[in-house]
């Protein structure tokens, strides 16, 4: 029996995942958002919010959708990676142009 903590992990994703190659651009709803200070140094600081930034994000020849930033993880040389759960249905996965 699959023990439910894990039916989110990478091999066990609930939803399939489709290679993606065109242009993703997200706009963020402007807002403040406070909370509980973990960490800090000279370098930067941590914090947490109850709270959720929602987003659009714009897919070419897909449409917007509407959803929320979940994860930033830094990449290296100055990129991030950024991931978005939608809060509505999901763009068409496959091109519509």
């Amino acid at each position: 029996m699959q023990d439910d903590k894990n039916k989110h992990s990478i091999a066990g994703r609930q939803a399939p995942r489709v290679e993606l190659s065109d242009d993703v651009r997200i706009e963020f709803d402007g807002g403040v958002l406070s909370g509980s200070g973990q960490n800090i140094s000279v370098q930067g600081v941590f914090f947490t919010a109850d709270a959720s930034i929602p987003v659009t994000v714009h897919i070419v020849g897909r449409g917007a959708v509407r959803g929320r930033l979940v994860r930033l993880e830094s990449m290296g040389d100055d990129r991030i990676g950024i991931a978005v759960r939608f809060d509505e249905e999901a763009p068409a996965l496959m091109p519509t142009r």
